[in-house]
């Protein structure tokens, strides 16, 4: 009788993964534009605002062989580039509008900032005078700092604000891995005035002691969360994604009692425990992560959190939270993909996401069902190394590359909203070609091969 249902339940997996497989062909999708630049793997995208560069949103990315690229959208070309010394491979950066400012973290556990020189900025804007974009002499960046991140677990890093800056400079919060320990962080404010300064004050703050320590879910002391995966930010809160799967949300309030900022913690989830946490993006007030599983976990995360009057503390560790704080319960969003990679929010309804596979997938969260899918296939004829000079596609037994993928990997993917175009100053030509990348939601995907397929959703 078991075995019969153990079968029964196999085949019931069988035609399940069949009819995903069915869905996911019969939704395949062309792209519409290719990137090319790069010669290596993309590693990192985003789509930013850079208002001395462009009126419309610009496009950063980053590959394998330390090669940072801004890209035109409207025109499809290079603005400018940065080649990291020693050719280490780009894992995340953060563009600072208001001072024109580049954090690019690399492989060689380092961060390199660079400022875009307001001296040598274009004089007419890109949108206005579109045959300059492919000029990147126009732009140029000079190196102002450089500090070593522990960067074992290829995790990002958080820029922020400062709640209080001064008059006279302009002040920013840079959450990142611990120099040394990949489970805990650092926090450092760096004071961007005439001579840059770099201040640190949380060294080494460990939410997985803390939390151990209050025998919080009855975690054993003994147990391990593993480094820090990837961190996230919405509103005043950041969030770390760890290798445990448990999810961890705080923000920095001043405790009376210390008469010092202290990290307080808002959130703790352990939904996708105990695979690890590969992807999250926020949406509005909600935050959304994905990890091994065939799901992805949504939680609302309230805008303004309720005042509280009794916490469990640390002062050693800096760290407290609500005594009525409790583990998080999410939605969950099944999907007929697993080891999704990369994960994003386009307006209201389409959740995009990316899995080991190659395969990006447009899933409506109203109706349920998977409206596009994006793959860029690989070439599977293999030559052979025989005499013979053997010619096969690939689909023989005997070839090692029959088991593999025959799609190319993502290495990064992020999306672009629809946005309102101004149309004063420009001709009809250039308004006509602003507005058809302006009208739509694009899903911008980087692969293994150097290129970025731009796909309307």
């Amino acid at each position: 009788m078991q075995s019969r249902r153990a079968s029964i339940t196999m085949g019931v997996e069988h035609m399940r993964g069949f009819s995903n497989e069915i869905i996911l062909k019969r939704t395949l999708t062309l792209s519409d534009f290719t990137l090319r630049y790069h010669k290596r793997g993309i590693t990192a995208l985003q789509v930013i605002k850079a208002p001395s560069v462009s009126n419309v949103p610009v496009l950063l990315s980053g590959d394998n062989y330390g090669y940072f690229v801004m890209w035109d959208l409207v025109t499809k070309r290079p603005i400018t580039h940065i080649e990291i010394e020693g050719n280490s491979h780009i894992i995340a950066f953060w563009w600072v509008e208001t001072t024109n400012v580049l954090y690019i973290l690399s492989k060689d556990s380092m961060l390199r900032i660079f400022e875009l020189d307001s001296s040598t900025q274009l004089s007419i804007d890109l949108v206005r005078k579109l045959s300059q974009a492919n000029k990147t002499d126009h732009l140029q960046w000079t190196k102002i700092y450089e500090m070593p991140i522990n960067t074992l677990n290829f995790a990002n890093f958080i820029i922020e604000a400062e709640v209080k800056p001064t008059k006279d400079n302009k002040s920013y919060r840079l959450v990142c891995c611990h120099t040394d320990d990949s489970e805990t962080i650092d926090i450092y404010q760096i004071i961007e005035d005439s001579t840059f300064k770099l201040k640190r004050p949380f060294n080494n703050i460990n939410f997985p002691r803390f939390l151990k320590q209050q025998n919080f879910l009855g975690i054993s002391k003994d147990s391990k969360f593993g480094i820090i995966m990837r961190f996230a930010k919405l509103n005043d809160v950041i969030f770390l994604g760890y290798e445990n799967g448990f999810v961890v949300g705080f923000k920095i309030t001043f405790d009376e009692g210390l008469q010092r900022d202290i990290a307080e913690l808002v959130h703790v989830s352990n939904d996708h425990y105990p695979n690890p946490i590969l992807d999250m993006c926020v949406s509005g007030d909600e935050l959304y992560s994905c990890s091994t599983d065939d799901f992805i976990t949504k939680y609302k995360i309230p805008v303004n959190l309720q005042l509280e009057t009794k916490y469990l503390r640390d002062d050693a560790l800096l760290i407290k939270c609500p005594s009525s704080l409790r583990v998080s319960e999410p939605s969950k969003v099944h999907l007929p993909l697993k080891n999704i990679g990369h994960i994003d929010k386009v307006k209201d309804d389409y959740l995009v996401v990316s899995s080991w596979s190659g395969m990006t997938i447009v899933y409506n969260m109203r109706t349920s069902e998977v409206e596009q899918t994006f793959v860029k296939s690989k070439n599977n004829l293999v030559v052979s190394d025989s005499s013979m000079g053997d010619l096969t596609n690939g689909s023989g037994s005997n070839t090692e590359s029959s088991s593999k993928s025959h799609n190319y990997k993502v290495g990064a993917m992020t999306c672009l909203e629809s946005f309102d175009v101004q149309s004063d100053g420009l001709r009809l030509g250039q308004l006509r070609r602003i507005k058809a990348l302006a009208k739509c939601n694009w899903c911008l995907i980087g692969y293994e091969d150097g290129t970025i397929k731009l796909n309307k959703i």
